[in-house]
């Protein structure tokens, strides 16, 4: 197991412990419930993105590594930036169209989980490497 992949894999189960949190707070706070279903919302688009960028890099990478020397990136190259800006958009029309289950504002904070947790385990692996 590559680097990479070791990295997804303690995202995926950062995300997940986070994921049951918001449940947990989803079930006993009953007047909170459409903030934390928007942190749900929001967070899961986030990991979609997430696992789709991820993707995207190995498929390039692959491309790059078995490309003839000297050519480098392929010139169709590209890491599906419009997709995942239409998942995140769904995500906030979802929001915005039943706003009693859900909560625009923590749907749009629970878009940056994904970004947020990989660079405190970014900052967590570095420091490890220095030790």
């Amino acid at each position: 197991m590559n680097e990479f992949t070791a990295h997804l894999k303690t995202f995926q189960n950062v995300f997940l412990f986070f994921l049951s949190f918001c449940l947990v707070a989803w079930a006993l706070f009953v007047e909170y419930r459409p903030y934390s279903a928007g942190l749900m919302l929001g967070s899961a688009v986030s990991m979609i993105n997430a696992r789709y960028l991820a993707w995207k890099i190995r498929k390039l990478s692959d491309k790059v590594i078995t490309a003839p020397p000297g050519q480098g990136i392929p010139s169709k190259a590209n890491i599906g930036f419009l997709t995942r800006a239409a998942v995140g958009g769904l995500a906030g029309l979802i929001a915005v169209r039943f706003p009693e289950q859900f909560a625009l504002s923590t749907t749009v904070a629970g878009y940056l989980i994904a970004q947020l947790a990989t660079l405190v385990l970014g900052i967590i692996s570095v420091k490890r490497s220095k030790k």
